[in-house]
């Protein structure tokens, strides 16, 4: 059922959205007829979505058992039944009710970007009711879950786009590093030195930022399979937005005083054997950073890893990585001083 513009607009925030923006929410969002006596969410549990009543009555309670009744006449109902996240308050459906239903990771995106207007920022070639929604992809991933809600929003403001054509090379292996991309639309092949084919590529999917962390050449080629678009980020906004928050370090007298009921962590040392052969951090576990990719499946998501500092920027491209994969981990902050000879 599609919802007009009109009643759209009679929410908040809706009602501070110009009309284009206002069109791509309608698209997006669904009314929904719910039957009395439904429990449409429950207090201290994560919704995806943003709900606001369009006809009916619902009851909000809250920890304390008061009831909070809202019906259409009610001004309240001009903002989200849930308006937090997690939800403080359960909502049941006191009579049959009609609700309007919209994204929360969508609604974000739209309000980011229409608050950027006063930045004179091109977001014409952006598409927010794309079907592949690679910005919501994106969002799913565990690097940008580690990212603040201002990063995001900035990064989005800051992306360009870019068509490209069916065989283009996008980036080449062996070249210097100068973006960061993420796959708009269409598809593309990840593709080794020697021509083998490592990896496809989907709409959502990023790539390109091994060169920009560890200021290194491109590893690897990638080239279209079908035209498309690309949405690209420079190596400086890369590193201020994307980069420099995801990085966090430890120094060895904090990970000797971590709380005794703290995850069970691993020093990680990503240097070659040869580099190790005379001093490391004892007890740290040797995974050079050629070999990190193919170990990570191997690796254990409720253990905190701790890659050492003595790499140079290895240590930034393998932190990344990990990142990247969902692990939690840290930098060991001034890792010589903590040598002993093996």
């Amino acid at each position: 059922m599609a919802i007009s513009l009109d009643v759209l607009a009679s929410f908040a925030p809706f009602n501070t959205l110009n009309h284009e923006y206002l069109i791509q929410v309608a698209e997006k969002a669904a009314l929904r007829d719910v039957p009395k006596g439904t429990i449409i969410f429950k207090r201290g549990r994560p919704f995806p979505e943003k709900v606001y009543l369009v006809s009916g009555t619902v009851d909000l309670i809250d920890s304390a058992f008061q009831v909070n009744t809202i019906n259409p006449a009610s001004e309240s109902r001009r903002s989200p039944l849930n308006i937090t996240q997690p939800t403080q308050v359960s909502a049941v459906a006191k009579s049959d009710v009609t609700l309007l239903a919209v994204d929360s990771d969508f609604l974000d995106l739209v309000l980011a970007w229409s608050e950027s207007s006063d930045e004179e920022v091109d977001i014409s070639g952006v598409s927010l009711h794309d079907d592949n929604d690679w910005m919501s992809s994106l969002l799913q991933s565990p690097l940008f879950s580690r990212l603040p809600p201002a990063n995001i929003r900035q990064l989005f403001i800051r992306f360009s786009g870019q068509k490209v054509q069916a065989d283009e090379v996008v980036i080449k292996q062996g070249e210097r590093g100068d973006y960061f991309y993420v796959l708009e639309s269409g598809s593309a092949t990840v593709i080794d030195p020697a021509g083998k084919i490592l990896a496809a590529l989907r709409p959502g999917n990023y790539f390109g930022e091994e060169a920009l962390v560890g200021e290194t050449t491109r590893n690897a080629t990638v080239k279209m399979l079908t035209p498309g678009k690309v949405m690209r980020l420079n190596k400086e906004d890369f590193r201020e937005l994307l980069q420099e928050p995801v990085l966090r370090y430890l120094t060895a007298e904090e990970l000797r005083n971590r709380p005794a009921d703290a995850p069970p962590y691993q020093i990680v040392d990503v240097r070659l054997p040869l580099e190790r052969r005379l001093q490391a951090v004892p007890g740290s576990r040797n995974i050079p950073l050629n070999q990190l990719r193919n170990n990570v499946k191997n690796l254990d998501f409720n253990t905190v890893y701790v890659v050492t500092d003595d790499s140079g920027r290895r240590c930034d491209v393998a932190t990344h990585l990990l990142s990247q994969a969902g692990f939690d981990c840290y930098i060991l902050r001034d890792a010589e001083s903590c040598y002993a000879g093996i």
